[in-house]
């Protein structure tokens, strides 16, 4: 899949339309998916409404509690991780939290049977100490003590 610059930005607002088109083509209303995708209901609503961005594992979740078609599937994800993909700053992961975006990456970890990482000038996956992670995190202002645990756990 490739990354067009002209569409970033877009994806999630596509993704939450798509989202919504599917629930309630689906019949289900959104207490009913939220109970079944073990979220809450207004998260399910603000996700619907393109106010908060799902993680993969959220879209996964949402997915699978409408029982949707493979070949939808598919596609649902293929934007899930262009929306997710789009740019973000690092104020915006401080006020959310590096150690979230660990759990997040932990959880798609865990539904994934392959691992590929390609990053020129960063050593990534097993081969990271915590003094590297730290290190790495230097340019972001704050307390990393979680995400360092969080990424070496993983």
């Amino acid at each position: 899949m490739t990354f067009e610059p002209e569409r970033m930005g877009y994806s999630s607002q596509e993704l939450a339309d798509k989202l919504r088109e599917l629930r309630k083509r689906s019949g289900l209303s959104g207490a009913r998916v939220a109970a079944r995708s073990n979220m809450s209901q207004s998260k399910v609503s603000r996700i619907e409404n393109g106010k908060v961005r799902p993680s993969l594992v959220d879209v996964e979740q949402i997915l699978r509690a409408i029982d949707a078609p493979a070949d939808l599937v598919a596609e649902i994800s293929a934007l899930a991780r262009m929306a997710n993909t789009d740019w973000q700053d690092a104020r915006s992961l401080r006020r959310k939290g590096l150690d979230k975006k660990q759990f997040e990456l932990a959880g798609l970890e865990k539904t994934s049977s392959d691992f590929r990482y390609f990053l020129l000038s960063m050593i990534t996956g097993l081969l990271s100490t915590p003094e590297y992670i730290r290190a790495s995190l230097g340019h972001i202002p704050g307390n990393h003590s979680k995400a360092v645990a969080k990424k070496l756990e993983r």
